[in-house]
């Protein structure tokens, strides 16, 4: 399958459909850009935030504690979706190759399908806590 990408960074909320966001509903568009996160997307196709931390998170309180914009420790994926097949997958190989992070892993709801995802994805998981999975990915 052929793939249009055209990469952009979210600098406005009209880039974006948050409410869109099967993961995270409920987070506002301040809270993704502020501290240090951000957001990319390919539009009409993909979205994906990202904060990068100084420790490793495991709930989104200590998302929010860790958020440090000058850390080069962690790039956490908090949520990532797309609106047709394969693009979840290519956005995240799109954006893995701009941090200059150390470690990149995600904060991924309780789900099947997030195991199922990141798996497949070629992420190992790292940490199984009370709220969440972490699931680490290689450059």
């Amino acid at each position: 399958m052929e793939y249009k990408v055209e990469l952009k960074t979210v600098t406005q909320p009209a880039e974006v459909r948050l409410e869109d966001d099967p993961v995270r509903k409920g987070l506002s568009y301040d809270f993704r850009m502020s501290n240090g996160r951000r957001i990319f997307t390919i539009p009409e196709k993909a979205v994906v935030c990202i904060a990068n931390t100084n420790k490793l998170p495991t709930t989104m309180d200590e998302l929010q504690r860790f958020s440090d914009p000058t850390s080069d420790k962690f790039s956490i994926f908090y949520t990532v979706w797309s609106y047709e097949r394969g693009y979840g997958r290519l956005i995240l190989n799109y954006v893995l190759p701009l941090l200059n992070t150390d470690r990149y892993v995600t904060l991924s709801p309780k789900t099947d399908m997030a195991v199922r995802f990141h798996t497949r994805n070629g992420a190992k998981m790292i940490s199984d806590n009370e709220e969440s999975y972490n699931f680490e990915y290689y450059k």
